[in-house]
Parts: structure tokens; sequence; C-alpha cells
């Protein structure tokens, strides 16, 4: 008998999911090389369409009527573009760091959203009604979650043996090879248009498919009971530990949300499509129970943890995120706990559970990454709270969050206090944001501020110019950058050297001693003084045995008897204009 993909309807089948495969490539080629001249958030609407929108095409395939085929194609492309699109509108220039691609987040999660409303529409329509049988559900998801973790193995392996191969010819001198895989117009369309194949192969040979799938789901049973035993001693010792060593990790919600979906996923794997004569064996029946009833606790256990925090530090859009995971696993884990305690067939109303809990995963994951329940506004409107109400005081406010971790509404927040339109009364607000804009990235240290600036200086012989303390500095010059308070004080002195108009200020810390002057009202590096530094220099500044000596013949400082002579900054002439000159010959 001919193969199953080489029959008139397997042929015809994948000429079309290669026709998706080819057309997804090109349009990804199209669309990187266009990712410049396009609009940020028309570029991250199309690309996130571009990537997910064909994949759920190729599993469509022959499996929905035409019309219902574009609907829901529709539907997708539309959720991908408006996902897509808004998350530029909120991250691209709030960070320069941040790329036009959507973030990794939204794509990983979109994904998910979409497999599980595809899987809920494809099971649907094969039956002909809006909620199909549990068994339908179980082959369509967990089938097509194989099939889509084989094709992206292939996917890799394709590309492993095509830089074997290249660097094979390499070795003999032909980079031709290494090129050619290297090339945009090639890696797109080819890894497509594999990706796609795979998919059609694993279509077709359904029953391997199915084996493997039968295989992976039995294999992960059996651990659940280890993991539900896990939990079930970890819920007996917490009444004598008590929280606060589990709270003190800082990690506690996120580990106890990873044991609970573990636990969701080895129950399911346990489950599979029901109880059958025989199946599974009595350990997997009371351990699935066990992790039935230990999962309510532990998502109470991780609430309660996340609830703390939020009270402690407010809002962030991490903890928006967890709390989104958390009501998720509310739902798996009051569902699971009916399931575990009823009576009649076993684990029965888990079915059930599923089905609601995927349609409430897909809401919840679409409103998360809308407008509607945007964590990065949402948090930034709960920390402004804070700051205006005193939660929080000015000095450790994270002004760096509003600037690179909430997007354009933290940006435009920070821009607001910077401009002294806070609600607040405390002053240094406004001086904190501006310090805080001047950070080009997160990882470069915060500005000291006017205050921080004054406790890193000493000034033993009067006070600095307030216009030197208060002036926002770029901060590789900024002259406290090397001070205090995790180095070591500075000392200032306040003199005339250059003869200009105004005084200098001179700071001894790391190095030769600076010297600052202002230049068309700004204060900056002027030049240094130069002379052996001995180890009684310090101390004689701090007691005031220094004196400034007149500009003529050489401007100096007398320090404790010695002369540090002051050299000025030459500055850079401008570059000088290259004029054209007429040839020799005179043509």
């Amino acid at each position: 008998m001919a193969d199953a993909e080489f029959q008139p309807a397997g042929r015809e089948r994948l000429r079309t999911r290669l026709a998706i495969g080819l057309a997804q490539g090109l349009l990804l080629l199209a669309l990187y090389r266009a990712r410049t001249d396009l609009p940020a958030t028309a570029f991250g609407g199309l690309w996130l369409a571009a990537v997910l929108v064909p994949v759920a095409a190729l599993g469509a395939a022959g499996k929905l009527p035409r019309t219902a085929l574009i609907a829901w194609l529709a539907t997708a492309s539309a959720i991908a573009l408006g996902l897509g699109a808004y998350d530029r509108f909120v991250w691209l220039g709030a960070d320069p760091e941040v790329g036009r691609f959507p973030s990794p987040p939204l794509l990983g999660l979109a994904g998910a959203a979409l497999f599980i409303l595809h899987h809920l529409i494809v099971a649907g329509a094969a039956e002909g009604r809006w909620r199909a049988s549990y068994e339908r559900y179980f082959d369509e998801g967990w089938m097509d979650a194989v099939r889509l973790v084989l094709a992206a193995a292939f996917v890799l392996a394709l590309w492993l043996l095509l830089v074997l191969g290249a660097e094979l010819f390499a070795l003999i001198g032909l980079k031709v090879v290494r090129e050619l895989i290297r090339k945009d117009w090639f890696g797109f369309p080819i890894t497509a248009a594999a990706f796609a194949v795979a998919v059609h192969i694993t279509d077709v040979r359904s029953q391997m498919v199915g084996g493997a799938r039968t295989l992976a789901l039995t294999l992960l049973s059996w651990l659940a009971p280890v993991l539900a035993g896990f939990a079930a001693a970890f819920l007996v010792a917490v009444p004598f530990t008590g929280l606060a060593p589990l709270f003190a990790t800082r990690s506690a919600t996120g580990t106890m949300l990873a044991v609970c979906a573990a636990l969701v996923i080895l129950v399911n794997a346990a489950y599979q499509d029901g109880e059958q004569p025989g199946f599974p064996p009595a350990a997997l029946k009371w351990s699935a129970r066990l992790a039935g009833v230990v999962l309510a606790p532990l998502v109470a256990i991780a609430a309660y943890g996340l609830a703390l925090r939020i009270g402690q530090y407010g809002l962030s859009p991490s903890r928006i995120y967890v709390a989104a995971a958390l009501l998720v696993a509310a739902a798996y884990a009051g569902g699971y706990l009916w399931a575990a305690l009823s009576r009649g067939p076993w684990m029965k109303r888990l079915e059930l559970t599923n089905w609601l809990t995927a349609h409430l995963a897909v809401v919840v994951l679409l409103l998360v990454f809308s407008p509607l329940l945007d964590p990065a506004r949402l948090s930034v409107g709960d920390q402004m709270r804070r700051l205006e109400r005193g939660a929080v005081s000015a000095k450790d406010f994270d002004y760096g969050f509003l600037h690179f971790g909430s997007g354009r509404w933290g940006r435009a927040e920070l821009a607001r206090l910077a401009a002294g339109q806070s609600a607040g009364s405390d002053p240094s607000v406004a001086e904190a944001a501006s310090a805080e804009l001047t950070r080009e990235t997160r990882w470069a240290p915060p500005p000291p501020t006017t205050r921080e600036r004054q406790e890193a200086i000493r000034t033993p012989a009067g006070p600095l110019p307030p216009s030197f303390l208060q002036q926002t500095w770029a901060p590789d010059d900024d002259p406290a950058r090397n001070c205090g308070p995790k180095a070591q004080p500075c000392t200032a002195v306040v003199g005339e050297l250059d003869g200009a108009p105004g005084p200098e200020v001179v700071l001894f810390g790391v190095g030769a001693p600076r010297v600052y002057g202002q230049r068309d009202g700004r204060w900056m590096l002027i030049g240094m003084l130069y002379g052996d530094s001995c180890p009684g220099d310090l101390e004689a500044v701090q007691q005031g045995r220094f004196a400034f000596r007149p500009p003529t013949p050489r401007r100096e400082l007398d320090l404790g008897g010695r002369r540090l002579v002051f050299a000025e900054n030459a500055p850079c002439p401008p570059p000088a204009t290259v004029q054209a000159q007429p040839p020799a010959n005179g043509r």
C-alpha cells in the first residue's frame, strides 16, 4: 500500500502546506529587510502575525471547512496584528536596548493563546458543536503539541547538518556553502518550508506520532507519584517551619507556580482521555487524587506570597504576569480538588475543569497583552500613587523602573516628575527624575542627586557653589562619580586659579586633583593640578593648610608649603574645512 503522503490526498495537502511554508518564509524575509522602513507598530504586528498565523494554517489544513478556515485565520491575524502593534507602541523607545521585534514573552504567550484557541475551534468544528468530546480535545491538542516539538527538532537538525556540511566544504577551501547558508534569502524560506514539511509528515504519520505521544505521557504519568509526594510532604512540614524561610528566598511564588504547573501536566498525563478498563493503575489514580488535593494549598501559599510583595513594593509588570498565572492556577486547583474529592468515575470532573480553564487562559493571556490590562500601565499608576501618598520615599523610589521598565507610560511619568509636576511636596523628586533621564542604558549607574553629591564631597573651607551641586552632569563628567558613599568621600576647596571671572573648585579624590570652572554658564572640568602626591596632602587640605597663588607668573596651589601647578585643558580645535584644490594641469 502506498504511503499516505504519496496518495492523491496526501500530495495535495503536502503542496498546500509547502506553499504555506514558502509564503511564510518569503513574507518574513520581506519584513526583515523592511524592518527599519516600516513604522515600528506596523512591523511588530506584521512580524507576530507572520510567525504565528501560518503555523495555525498548517495545523488547520484539511481539518476545517473553507469558510471556517478563513474566519479562523482572519481572527488569528487580527489578534496577532493588534497585540504585536500594541507591544511595540508601548515598548519601542522606552529603552535603547529594545528592538523593533515583538518581545519574547509576547511571542511565546500569544502563541500559547492561539494554540489553545485553535484546538477549541478545530475540535468543535469536527463534531459540529460548541463543546466537543473530551477525547477529541485530548487527541487534537496533545497530537499537535508532539507534532510541533518534532517539527522544531527537525528544523534544528536540518540546520545542524547544513552547518556541518558547510564546514566540511570549508576544510578544502570551498566556503561558498558557508556563505550561502548565512544569506537571509536562503535562511528564512528554507526554515519555514522545512517546518511545513515536518508538520505534514507528522500529520500523515499520525499513528507513529500517536504512539510517541502515548509513550511520552505514560512515562510522565509515573512521575506524578514523585512530585505529588514531595508536595504533600512539603505541606506537612510547613506548619513546623512556618512560611518565613519560604518567603525569605524571594522566589517562593515562582517556585510554587512551577510546581503547580508540573502537577497539572502530570495529572493530565495520568488521566489522558479518561479512565479505561485496567488503566490507569491504582498507584497513578491515587497519586492524581493526591495531586488534585495539594494543588489548592500550594496556590493559596503562592497567592499569599504575591500579596505580601505587592503590599511591600507595589505592582510591577512581572507581578501582574504572576497574578494572571495565579488566576489560571486557581481555576485548575479548584476544579482538580472538586474532581479528586467527588464520587463517581475517577477524576471525571477534570474534563470540565480543563475545558473551562482553557477558555479562561485564552482570555487572560489576551487581556494582559492588550490595553485593557496592560501590566506596564497598571504598574506605573500604582507606583505613582505610592509615591504621592508617601508609601515610598523620594530617595527609595525606583526611578529606573519608570525609565526602562515600564514602556512609554513610565517615561511619560518620569518626564512629568522631572518637570516638577509631581503631586508630592518633596523637591528632591524632580531632581532625582532629571538625573535619571541622563542615563542612556538601564545598566549605567544612576547619577547622584544634589544631596548625594553634597554628602560625597567634603568641603572643609566653605560650601561649594550651589550651581556646582545642582547641575545635571553627564555620567562620565560628574565630579562625584568616584566619591562616596560606597567609595572614599572626596574633599573639595573653592578658590581662584585661572584668572577668569568666578571661582574654581579643586576636587581631591582618586588620581591627580581635578579643577572645575564655569564656561558659558556650565561647570566643567577645566584642568588638573600636577605635582608629586604625598601622604599628608589630603590632611593638609582638610586642616586648611593651603592657599591659592595669584595667576602670575603661574597658577599654583600652595599645599602645606609645596606648590601644585595648575595645567588647563586645551580644547580640541574644530575640524578644518577641506577645500578642493584645482588639478595641477588646470583642468
